[in-house]
Order: structure tokens, then C-alpha cells, then sequence
């Protein structure tokens, strides 16, 4: 689904994705917008992708929201929704901590610990179901209780199981009474004697390739296929995309006769690893018994316990409209108030009515149509074609709608923005068509849109428009690579490259990145800026107590940005201050370049990988889909900068090769499928002390540069408060999370730990920032938002605040009169 400006109106919270339209006739104020596709499940249990979630934006209520407080000095401000307070309570219900076993820091108990842990949360009275319900503490609790259930393994379960915000109780509550799998090879120690007993044919046995409790080794086989490339992407995928290998609803695949050969296969590359293999002869018809019996697990019979909701969920009722809810871990007000930007809650009557206790799992068809869905936000929807179009009006039984004199629906902020009560939700009807983009844009220049995503060919033609919105994004977009000698070994000999056996090359790589011109590189793409870190100026690290606190502007950000790059500042320096040093920055250094070229060349020639004068071709694993003008104007410069960086070095003509429609780049790369990727990571902005995780906890992220290093296993020391600590990358990626060893520490020590480790992990030249990235939209002249200043926080005020300059009536006439050659012009 394309992403549109005013998508970014919740930020943190639950987006509101605008897409699709009409014509409408009549005095009402329509938003009609688009989408390639449309939503097929929007139940908030189990939705998966952005076309089902930007439904919830429009027929649910949060309890909290944030929204402008002041437009002109940028000033964000919290709004209680469909609550009316949330309180930390945990001084006066340190008892909650004990009966719902949460986690306590460090060395404290309960009786030492008086906040973060308990939030009480008021509920507005008044807030109902469309259909006239009362929504209170009972529909809360009793939504819970179905989203958690053990029976039907939701999906969205995980944002309340596990996580800063994981409601204490939760996971156990979850795995209630289901079944049990066990190694059919107990696990055995070094002086032990295996027990390899088990009768595999009086019972079923199963592998599960996420699970790391095999007795073989303690890596799953998800993590050797996406962390480390040891198994293959062909050998993964087919086990994964195969009928004869779909997993029960708990996660095992029974292995069967016919899917065997398949598994075989998988356990042969995993053993790999080890310098082993499951095959005892060259014709792999016979295998080793042993080792396939330690990959293998079985159902024991027995379920978990049991775990009664009440008592054992931190999520319980107060009064009729008062619940409380108990963190498994603490967490500070500003971010458990972000966890409830988006709700639980569903209709208990159609949410049950749609039971299907068929299989051996329950499941539910709440919310997948019109029928079967219950709106309780500013809209519902009114029709919906599968396949065509969407259409949203306004919900008679919305709380915060008034009737104005005419018998229309009427609403007002309860809060002051730039000191008044403002009109809210003015847009009557939202219509959402599915197009293709060719056909959203000409729809949009014949009136007949109010907004459209251009694409970066496109873009130019509209720079000088006031209709036109760019915005800054966190993704920073990179380059990362394979090191790993014979994986890009065996790319060369197979994989259509030439000699890129020189990525291995430490110096080869800093050279890589130092020839690149970035002010000049981004001109390829309209709306890109360029970057020299792994974080842009949208990371807040006190984002809700202080909002100039960009951690791009700290001294320790800085100081890491300049020992990076290697520019000196202070007496007898070229630049005097370090705000001099850091302005100076732009990435690019081509004398400092050769010279790199130079020892890189010298090195893998002495070490017998490179024989000089070759000529040197890589394949880049570019897009997930068909290239565009753009892609290549990009590949070209990259590939003009590198040229120059290694003439004179004694290194060949090098030639790189964009590569698009690639369904997994991410993943191909430390496979050995691509020496070199292109991609971004984003996300996060508000707490960048986790950022690191995903170049360095390969347990909860699929690292693109697995190939290159293990962070699990690497350790790297730092001086924090006066003190060297070693640590794993690993464990450095989460110290700051959670009851984590840093997670209470101050700003100061904080932002020292992420920007050394930021510098650390860039100078390694595993990954190489290129540009940041930007979101382009014009607004159709309907429409005004309620500010131009773009704010991370709140957008530019959202469908929320949005103004109308037409009706709908209006707007035909204006459309009428404006266009040439029916087109409306937009440059």
C-alpha cells in the first residue's frame, strides 16, 4: 500500500492510512482517496498488514491520542480519548507486583519499587458500540481474555505477550494448557550417554525450525537460513513453501515419509555448520540415525498448565469504568501511554457469533466485512465491494459527536489547540477506490482525487507546488554487504561476479564509502537528503519531557559522526569547535580513498585472493521490484565514484550491476545469494537506545549483515560510568531495554552507549548510510491541512484537523471552471 502524508497524523500511534475515491454530488465534505488493494481483515486480534490496520484508524477510539498544542512553536500534547485519566499507581498497589509476578529490577523487591509497574485507567462514560452498546471495564477485561486466549494463538497476541509493554501475566495466560513438545533425544551433557531409546515408529515426530531447544545445538534453523546463510535459500524454502511441510497451529511440521527427503536436506546444510553431514553415503540415501533423531521433537500428551484468566492477568477491573493494568516490565508513563494509541477491544456478540471451533484451533471472522464488523470510533463503514471500493461516514454514536441546529453531526477538540476548541472531523464521508497509481494520478489532475503519492520520476515536475508535502522519514537508506570469503568465493565462480572476493576487505570497504560524493549521489532521487550515520535528526532520545531532544545534536552523537570520519577539532585544528567539525562532514574524502584502494589491493593480492589488474563486477541486490531510471542513475554514480576511488591502485575496472524483482534482498545477501545489498531500516524514533538491535540481536531480527560477524558471540568492551564493561554486541544491542543492566541509567551514560556503539558498528563498513529518505503527496485544492509546520509527533494535524475549502457541490464547480482540457494544474 503507498504511503501518504497523511498517514503520518498518528506517528507513534494507530496510522490512519487514507486511500481510494469518487465523485460525490451535494453539500457533504468527502475525502476520497486510494489504495492498490483493499483490507481483508481488520479484526484487532489478528490484522497483519497496512490495509487492514488503516481500517481500525477510522471506526475505532483509542484511550489516548496526541495531537498540536501550539502549530507555530511545534508543541505536541497528550489527548485522553476513550479514557479520561491513566495514572501510575504503582506506590499504592505494590502488591499487584507480587500476584502478578512481574519482572523487578535488579536487586529491588516489590516494596522497593513505587512506580512504573501499575497505570489505573478511567474510561469515558459515554462511549459506545454504533449500535447504542456501552463499552466499559467489562468489555476491556473480557477483550483481553479473547486476544490472549490460548486457544487461538492471535496474532497481535505478541504486542501484550512479550515486549516493553507486555501486560504481566500475559505469556503464561497465553500458553495455558497447550501441548508440550519435547526433544525425543533428551538434552545430555559431555560426560553423559545419549538416550536414543525413542521409538520413531509408534509416534509422530516433528521439527520446528524457529525453535532453538533442538539437543543437536541450540541454534534454530530460521536463525542458520536468515542470520548466518548456512543453510540455503532453495534448501529453506523448500521445506517452507512445500504442502507436505505446513506446521500445526503450535508451530511443529510432523515429518512424514513423503516430506522426509525435504528434511533430510535442510538437517544435511544445517549440519554444515558444524563440519558435519547427516549422510552417510555420497548417494544421500542413508543418513546418520543419531543426528536426525537430535533435530526431532514429539508431543508428549500433556498440555501445559492451567491458567486461569482472573488473578494470574495484570489487566482487571476497578469499577464499571475504572481497569488496571499491570506491566511484566516497568515502563516510564510517556511510553506506556503510546502502547494505548491503538485498542483491544471488540463486540462481544459478533466477535463470539463468528466462532469457528472446527479445527484445532478457535478462530473468528469478526471484522472481516460489513456485517461483521462494529465500529465504536468517528466513522463505520458504510458499504464495502471486495476487490473495488471502501466507503467510511460519519457514526451517529461516536462520543464526541454533537447535532448542530441542522440535525448535522458536529464535533469539537475537548482540548485547546493554539488556545482554541477547533472543529474536529469535518470530513462527512470517506470513499476509497482501488487503482492502479497511473490511475490515481490521472483521477487526481481531473479533480476526481484529493490526494496522490507521485513516484521519485514524478516528483520534479511538481517541486515548485504549494500542494506538494515532503517529509522526512527514518528510514536511511544503505548499502550492506557479505564479507565472507567463500560465500563471495563461490558468487564468483557461479553467480555471475567478478573478483568480489575484495569485499572481504576491511580497507576496501572504508574506501568504498569515503568515494561516495552523498550531496551528489541524492540528486539521483528527488527527496532524498544525505546521510553519514545509521540515525537521522527524527530520533528522540526525552522526545516527551524535552522536544529539542534530538540525539543527532548531542555532543556524544557528534563526537561519534567526527570519529567516524576522521576529523580533528579543538587548538591548532582546522576547525576550532566541535559544531565546526560536525558541519564539515559530507561523507566524502577521494584522496583518503586512494590511498584505501591502495593498501586494500596490497592486501588481498599478499593474501592470494585478488591477482592485480582484474577486472572487478558485483551484482547488487537493489529492489524488490522492476528497476526504475532512478535505480540506475543511482548504480551508475556508485559505480563512477568507485572507479575513481581505484585508479592508480593496482585493482582492475570495476562494474556493478543493479538487480531487481528480488523477493528477499535482505535475507539473499548473508545468504550468499548478493555480495551487496540495498535497503533501510527505520522505526523507533522515540527510543533510539534500541536501534542497535537490528544490526546486533539476531535472535529477535533477521541481521542483513549475518554473513559478516555473529554479535552473539563477539564482545566489545566499553567505559560506562568509569568502569569497562565487556559484553556480546548482543547483549550491548539490549542493555538499555527493559530491566536490561542500563535500562534505568541516566540520558548521559545512555546516549555515550549508542553512540559508541553506533561508531563502533560503522566502522566495521559492514553496512554504508547513503541518503535518508523522504514521503512525497500532493493535496488535491479541496483540501488545506491545518498546518504546513510537519511535527514526527502529529503530522500536520491528520484527518482529524483537516480544513475544507470545498464542499462537495464546490468543488465540481471549482473543477469545472479551473481545468484545461479536463486537467487541473498542479505544477
Amino acid at each position: 500500500m503507498k504511503k501518504r502524508i497523511l498517514s503520518f497524523v498518528l506517528v507513534v500511534l494507530s496510522a490512519v492510512v487514507l486511500v481510494g475515491c469518487k465523485k460525490n454530488a451535494g453539500n457533504g465534505y468527502t475525502y476520497r482517496t486510494y489504495s492498490t488493494s483493499l483490507a481483508s481483515n481488520w479484526n484487532p486480534h489478528s490484522w497483519e498488514t497496512n490495509a487492514d490496520s488503516s481500517v481500525l484508524g477510522y471506526i475505532e477510539s483509542p484511550l489516548v491520542d496526541m495531537s498540536i498544542k501550539n502549530s507555530a512553536t511545534q508543541e505536541y500534547q497528550w489527548t485522553f480519548e476513550a479514557a479520561t485519566a491513566v495514572e501510575d499507581v504503582t506506590a499504592d498497589h505494590q502488591d499487584d507486583l507480587t500476584t502478578y509476578k512481574v519482572t523487578l529490577p535488579k536487586g529491588k523487591t516489590a516494596d522497593q519499587v513505587t512506580s512504573g509497574y501499575v497505570y489505573e485507567i478511567t474510561l469515558r462514560e459515554g462511549v459506545k458500540w454504533e449500535n447504542g452498546t456501552a463499552i466499559n471495564a467489562d468489555t476491556y477485561v473480557k477483550s483481553m481474555a479473547h486476544l490472549l486466549d490460548s486457544k487461538m494463538r492471535n496474532y497481535r497476541a505478541n504486542l501484550y505477550i512479550k515486549g516493553e509493554s507486555a501486560l504481566a501475566g500475559a505469556l503464561a495466560f497465553y500458553n495455558s494448557e497447550a501441548p508440550i513438545y519435547e526433544p525425543i533425544v533428551p538434552p545430555y551433557g559431555k560426560e553423559d550417554t545419549p538416550d536414543y531409546s525413542f521409538d520413531m515408529s509408534a509416534n509422530k515426530v516433528y521439527i520446528k525450525l524457529d525453535s532453538e531447544d533442538m539437543t543437536f545445538s541450540g541454534y534454530s534453523f530460521s536463525a542458520l537460513y536468515s542470520s548466518y546463510g548456512i543453510i540455503s535459500k532453495a534448501t529453506y524454502e523448500a521445506v517452507t513453501g512445500s504442502e507436505k511441510c505446513q506446521p500445526n497451529p503450535y508451530g511443529y511440521i510432523e515429518v512424514t515419509a513423503e516430506n522426509k527427503a525435504l528434511i533430510l536436506a535442510l538437517m544435511d546444510e544445517y549440519c554444515s555448520g558444524f563440519g558435519l553431514t547427516i549422510y552417510t553415503n555420497e548417494e544421500k540415501t542413508e543418513y546418520n540415525n543419531e543426528y536426525f533423531m537430535e533435530f526431532l521433537f514429539y508431543n508428549t500428551g500433556r498440555l501445559g498448565e492451567k491458567v486461569e484468566y482472573d488473578g494470574n492477568v495484570g489487566l482487571y477491573k476497578v469499577s464499571d469504568y475504572k481497569i488496571r493494568y499491570v506491566l511484566q516490565d516497568a515502563e516510564e508513563r510517556n511510553y506506556f501511554l503510546t502502547s494505548l494509541t491503538s485498542n483491544w477491544i471488540v463486540y462481544e456478540d459478533l466477535y463470539v457469533g463468528n466462532f469457528d471451533t472446527t479445527g484445532e484451533l478457535t478462530t473468528t471472522t469478526y471484522n472481516t466485512s460489513k456485517e461483521k464488523t462494529m465500529s465504536y470510533g468517528p466513522y463505520r463503514i458504510e458499504s464495502l465491494e471486495a476487490g473495488k471500493q471502501l466507503v467510511y461516514v460519519q457514526n451517529e454514536n461516536w462520543w464526541g459527536y454533537t447535532k448542530d441546529e441542522n440535525g448535522k453531526l458536529y464535533s469539537e477538540t475537548e482540548f485547546l489547540v493554539d488556545g482554541n476548541h477547533v472543529q474536529q472531523y469535518k470530513c462527512t464521508k470517506v470513499v476509497v477506490n482501488v487503482m492502479t497509481d497511473a490511475a490515481a494520478k490521472q483521477a487526481f489532475l481531473k479533480g476526481e482525487l484529493d490526494d496522490w503519492a507521485p513516484t521519485a520520476d514524478e516528483v520534479s515536475e511538481y517541486t515548485l507546488s504549494d500542494k506538494l508535502y515532503q517529509v522526512d522519514e527514518t528510514y536511511t537508506m544503505s548499502l550492506f554487504f557479505n564479507n565472507n570469503v567463500p560465500m563471495l568465493q563461490t558468487m564468483d565462480a557461479s553467480k555471475g561476479n567478478q573478483n568480489s572476493v575484495v569485499l572481504s576487505n576491511n580497507s576496501f570497504r572504508k574506501a568504498f564509502s569515503l568515494a561516495i560524493n552523498r550531496n551528489e549521489w541524492v540528486t539521483a532521487t528527488a527527496g532524498y537528503k544525505p546521510a553519514f550515520a545509521l540515525l537521522n535528526r527524527l530520533y528522540y532520545y526525552d522526545v516527551y519531557d524535552n522536544p529539542n531532544s534530538i540525539y543527532r545534536d548531542t555532543d556524544q552523537a557528534k563526537k561519534a559522526i567526527v570519529g567516524l570520519y576522521g576529523v580533528e577539532y579543538g587548538e591548532g585544528k582546522a576547525y576550532k569547535t566541535l559544531d565546526e567539525a560536525v558541519a564539515s562532514v559530507n561523507g566524502y574524502n577521494l584522496t583518503e580513498a586512494k590511498a584505501l584502494m591502495k593498501q586494500a589491493h596490497d592486501e588481498l593480492v599478499a593474501a592470494g585472493l585478488y591477482v592485480s589488474g582484474q577486472d572487478i563486477k558485483i551484482k547488487i541486490a537493489w529492489k524488490k521490484g522492476a528497476l526504475e531510471s532512478d535505480d540506475q542513475k543511482q548504480v551508475a554514480l556508485l559505480q563512477g565514484y568507485l572507479n575513481a576511488a581505484v585508479e592508480g591502485s593496482g585493482f582492475g575496472k570495476v562494474t556493478l550491476e543493479a538487480v531487481g524483482n528480488i523477493a528477499d534482498r535482505y535475507g539473499d545477501v548473508p545468504k550468499g545469494e548478493y555480495a551487496i545489498g540495498y535497503g533501510a531500516w527505520g522505526g523507533a524514533a522515540f527510543y533510539p537506545f534500541r536501534n542497535l538491535q537490528v544490526y546486533m540481536d539476531s535472535e529477535q531480527y533477521d541481521i542483513n549483515e549475518g554473513a559478516c560477524w555473529d554479535p552473539s558471540v563477539e564482545t566489545f568492551t566499553m567505559v560506562v560510568d568509569g568502569e569497562e564493561v565487556t559484553m556480546t554486541y548482543k547483549a550491548w544491542s539490549n542493555c538499555m531495554i527493559g530491566s536490561s543492566v542500563f535500562a534505568d541509567a541516566d540520558f548521559e551514560t545512555k546516549l555515550t552507549i549508542l553512540s559508541t556503539l553506533e561508531q563502533d558498528f560503522l566502522s566495521k563498513y559492514y553496512r554504508i548510510p547513503l541518503a535518508g529518505s523522504t514521503s512525497c503527496s500532493l493535496l488535491s485544492y479541496k483540501l488545506s491541512y491545518y498546518t504546513e509546520n510537519y511535527n514526527i509527533m502529529y503530522g500536520f494535524g491528520g484527518l482529524r484537523l483537516i480544513q475544507f475549502n470545498y464542499n462537495d457541490s464546490e468543488w465540481q464547480k471549482f473543477v469545472r471552471k479551473n481545468s484545461k482540457k479536463g486537467v487541473l494544474s498542479y505544477n
